[in-house]
């Protein structure tokens, strides 16, 4: 606590940082379901089902978004008040990003079983509260989420191999997400080196993620995609489906770890851009 105190400078309360920590996350433990989801999808042929139940999740994350991004503009703007350097609670708050994705990865093959739980019981049910409800309110729905838990094993991961998985697509996906990640908290960060322009630079968030959302949808997902449908179709064994979103999710880790790293530079660039709008 002591050594958090620290970090802190004392001019964030420790309370209110390790919030905004849990908050971003469990925005990205759920966000990084996806590829459990995917798998399960795939595993079970009803890529659809696994899509909607993921959109149900990220509703939950998108949530927690609406929690932390207010609280990260508010330790920027306490920087801007008291005058000190935010940059240790900024990184602190983005390590959260990193911790979340790293234990949704751990947990991965749980969460897709879950995932093939709820796909089979959508199937059953035919809609989404019913679903919930067989699951959560019955004691035989406790039972089955019980029997889908796994702790983690090594010969969980057997199998996965770099061979058959797009080297391209594991790297843009851990760029695109040290873009995405740090974004938001570089814009707030460059608005308090830079207070004069400080509105100006968190309007340049949109355009940051824009950058992020480009590389995704026109060059990662796509290739996401084929991979996902070639492994429904077999086409594909299913363990390079499993290795590339394994992959995938390595890298988004790896592209949240690096947020970390980036964030000052980022900043500066983003206070340079808002001197000449």
């Amino acid at each position: 606590m002591e050594r958090l105190n620290s970090l802190t400078g004392g001019q964030v309360g420790t309370g209110y940082l390790l919030f905004v920590f849990l908050m971003i996350a469990l925005t990205n433990f759920f966000d990084t379901t996806a590829y459990a989801a995917r798998l399960a999808g795939v595993r079970t042929q009803k890529i659809s089902l696994a899509n909607s139940l993921f959109a149900m999740l990220t509703f939950g994350s998108r949530t927690t978004t609406a929690l932390y991004l207010p609280a990260i503009a508010a330790i920027a703007q306490r920087a801007i008040n008291q005058g000190f350097d935010p940059l240790h609670q900024l990184q602190f708050v983005l390590l959260g990003a990193a911790v979340g994705t790293a234990i949704a990865i751990v947990f991965l093959p749980a969460i897709q079983k879950f995932y093939e739980l709820g796909i089979d019981r959508m199937e059953q049910q035919g809609s989404a509260l019913s679903t919930f409800k067989s699951l959560f309110l019955h004691k035989q729905g406790w039972i089955d989420l019980a029997k889908c838990w796994r702790w983690p094993r090594r010969q969980m991961w057997k199998g996965i191999s770099l061979t058959g998985v797009p080297k391209d697509m594991i790297v843009l996906n851990a760029v695109l997400y040290a873009f995405f990640t740090v974004g938001s908290v570089a814009t707030y960060y460059a608005g308090s080196l830079n207070p004069a322009a400080a509105l100006t630079a968190t309007g340049l968030s949109p355009a940051i993620n824009a950058v992020a959302a480009f590389l995704l949808l026109f060059l990662v997902d796509p290739r996401g995609a084929i991979i996902m449908d070639q492994g429904i179709q077999r086409k594909i064994p299913f363990e390079i489906v499993k290795s590339s979103m394994v992959y995938l999710a390595l890298s988004r880790l790896v592209g949240t770890a690096l947020s970390i790293l980036v964030l000052y530079p980022a900043a500066l660039f983003v206070s340079f851009l808002a001197k000449f709008i």
